[in-house]
């Protein structure tokens, strides 16, 4: 009887650790950066920027991690879907 509790307890948790991924996901904000040449990029979580490297660097909609120059973006707006 024991065992069968912890086995449940397991599937419990499996299932909570999944919808929280779940939530967190569908909670990312996405931004759309317009480049200088007039080009638009999505992004999903709000780009980074590095000081050192003067570049922002994102996450594509394929989850591809992406780095643009600074001087090559034009703006960088938080998208309202």
């Amino acid at each position: 009887m024991r065992s069968m509790l912890s086995g449940l307890h397991r599937v419990a948790l499996v299932v909570l650790c999944l919808a929280a991924l779940t939530l967190t996901a569908c909670g990312s904000r996405h931004y759309t950066i317009t480049t200088t040449d007039g080009t638009t990029r999505d992004a999903v979580g709000e780009p980074r920027f590095d000081e050192t490297s003067q570049t922002y660097t994102y996450k594509d909609l394929d989850g591809r991690k992406v780095t643009i120059k600074r001087e090559d973006v034009q703006v960088i707006q938080e998208r309202a879907d």
